[in-house]
C-alpha cells in the first residue's frame, strides 16, 4: 500500500475497525467514542448500530467446543448467526482503512486483525496480552501502543507521519 492511500482528502479522517474480545466491550465502546470525537468513522463490533446482523456475544451461545463431544464442522455450522457475524465483520474489514487490536483478546479478535494485516490495512496493537501469552506476529503491526489512551493521539498525528513516509519513500529507489 502506498503511504497516504487510506487517508481522505484532508489527510486526517480514517475508517477504523476495532477488534477485540467481547470481554473488553466497555473499552471498545469508549475507544470508538473517542475516535469518533476525532472525526473518524469507527466500526465497533459491540455496537448494534454498527452491525447489519445480530450481536453474538459468547454468553448468548455458552456451549464451548469440545472435541470429545463435537465434530468441529458440525459445531461451527450449528449456529447460523456465526456465519452472518463473520461475513459482517469481513465486510467491515474490507471497508476500513485501519484495524486496532485491543489486547487481551482471543482467536476471533486476532483473526480479524490478521485479516486486516493481510489486506494491507494500517494496523495497531494496543495493550498487554494475558500473563504467559505472547504473539510474535504482533510485530507485523505498524505500531504497538501500551494503552488505549495513546490511540486517538496516534491517529491524530498520523497525517504528519504519512507525509514524512511519503517524502522518505519517494526519495528512495528500489533496485
Amino acid at each position: 500500500m502506498k503511504p497516504g492511500t487510506w487517508l481522505d482528502g484532508n489527510g486526517t479522517k480514517m475508517r477504523i475497525y476495532i477488534s477485540s474480545s467481547w470481554k473488553n466491550r466497555e473499552r471498545v465502546r469508549a475507544l470508538a467514542m473517542e475516535l469518533r470525537r476525532g472525526g473518524h468513522e469507527v466500526y465497533d463490533f459491540t455496537d448494534p448500530n454498527c452491525r447489519s446482523v445480530p450481536e453474538i456475544p459468547p454468553e448468548r451461545f455458552p456451549e464451548q467446543f469440545d472435541p470429545e463431544e463435537h465434530i468441529y464442522r458440525e459445531y461451527i455450522n450449528s449456529v447460523p448467526y456465526w456465519r452472518q457475524a463473520v461475513e459482517g465483520n469481513q465486510q467491515a474489514l474490507n471497508w476500513c482503512d485501519a484495524v486496532v487490536l485491543l489486547l487481551p483478546c482471543g482467536n476471533d479478535g486476532h483473526s480479524d486483525w490478521a485479516y486486516g494485516v493481510g489486506r494491507g490495512k494500517l494496523n495497531v496493537v494496543v495493550g498487554q496480552p494475558k500473563a504467559g501469552d505472547r504473539t510474535p506476529t504482533h510485530m507485523w503491526s505498524d505500531e504497538i501502543l501500551d494503552s488505549d489512551d495513546e490511540v486517538a493521539a496516534y491517529f491524530g498525528n498520523l497525517h504528519s507521519t504519512v507525509q514524512r513516509l511519503s517524502t522518505c519513500c519517494s526519495a528512495k529507489k528500489i533496485k
